[in-house]
């Protein structure tokens, strides 16, 4: 059967519905950009509640976490659809793909069921942007919290600061936000601005939430130093040198057919960061590499030693460098 479930973050103005969810804020008459929101009888209603088109347990570092529950896994799940455009998307299958209307719902409370099944520490929506599944996320955050769980989310960053409180609210513990490059990146190929996602992640940061920035370096895209240098530039304005930065490596996918980023341009980037003084840059997509582990920033001592998305050794004392003491930042168990 179709399925319309009643739409939260809006507002009606002059008698028009305006979606607050994301930064396009679309005056919705029918459907709004994402392709999930659908206004019926001056209401607005979703199409992607219990919706989902994926679920498995995932290890955190996969999203990439590696400053939240190291080692651990999080049930993973999805929807359809995304709310900007990237060429390149690595889940083209189900982000550019409009939620079928007659499905099969799964509560939020087996995606709670299934996490405990498979010893998972957490919740992630993921996979496509889940800020599409708002209205499903207010009603499994707080069940998966009743259980011990952590809930968090792999983000584009185009949620607005309202709909983001109201998470917060719900209990998102932890979001990796992605940034695609500068306005010209955004301008060119998202058919969105990067200065929305600094704000959201300015604002999780403020909020409290565990927050780890992502850069997908594509080759000839957004992989030049002035490209880099702009992303570290407002990564320690607007969220701080702590905060940790992934340079994760391109692959071909969707529309983009350019080979896969050169290792060399993903090193240089790490270089600029790490002088600029981000204390937590990695390298992702590269299996085996140094940057896949986390160094005291201090002392320079080997904290967290990886290998692709395992995780081989903690040495952690709590949360400090158990060689020199300095304080690290995350949320470590």
């Amino acid at each position: 059967m179709i399925r319309l479930y009643k739409a939260k973050a809006y507002r009606k103005v002059k008698g028009k519905i305006v979606c607050q969810l994301c930064w396009r804020f679309c005056k919705i008459e029918d459907v709004g950009w994402c392709g999930v929101r659908v206004a019926k009888g001056n209401e607005l209603y979703t199409l992607t509640y219990g919706n989902l088109s994926a679920m498995e347990s995932r290890p955190m570092e996969i999203k990439p976490f590696f400053h939240f529950l190291p080692g651990r896994t999080a049930i993973t799940f999805s929807t359809y659809s995304c709310n900007l455009d990237c060429p390149w998307c690595q889940n083209w299958h189900i982000s550019k793909m409009a939620p079928p209307q007659v499905y099969k719902l799964v509560k939020p409370e087996e995606v709670v069921e299934k996490a405990i099944l498979y010893g998972d520490i957490a919740t992630c929506a993921s996979f496509n942007e889940p800020t599409l599944l708002f209205e499903y996320l207010l009603d499994l955050f707080p069940i998966a919290k009743s259980k011990g769980l952590y809930n968090t989310m792999v983000s584009n960053g185009y949620i607005t600061p309202l709909a983001l409180n109201i998470l917060k609210k719900a209990g998102l513990d932890a979001m990796n936000i992605d940034i695609k490059g500068d306005e010209e990146v955004y301008e060119r190929y998202c058919k969105g601005k990067a200065k929305f996602v600094w704000r959201t992640a300015e604002k999780a940061k403020k909020l409290g939430i565990h927050i780890e920035m992502v850069n997908l370096l594509i080759t000839d895209v957004n992989d030049d130093e002035d490209c880099v240098r702009w992303v570290v530039e407002n990564h320690i304005r607007r969220v701080g040198e702590k905060v940790p930065l992934h340079f994760t490596r391109y692959h071909p996918a969707y529309l983009f057919d350019k080979p896969p980023t050169p290792v060399e341009r993903i090193e240089r980037a790490v270089e600029i960061a790490k002088r600029e003084g981000v204390e937590f840059v990695y390298i992702g997509n590269v299996p085996g590499h140094k940057y896949e582990n986390t160094y005291c920033p201090n002392c320079g001592e080997l904290l967290i030693k990886r290998y692709s998305y395992r995780v081989l050794d903690v040495r952690l004392k709590g949360n400090r460098c158990w060689r020199c003491g300095k304080e690290i930042y995350g949320h470590f168990i």
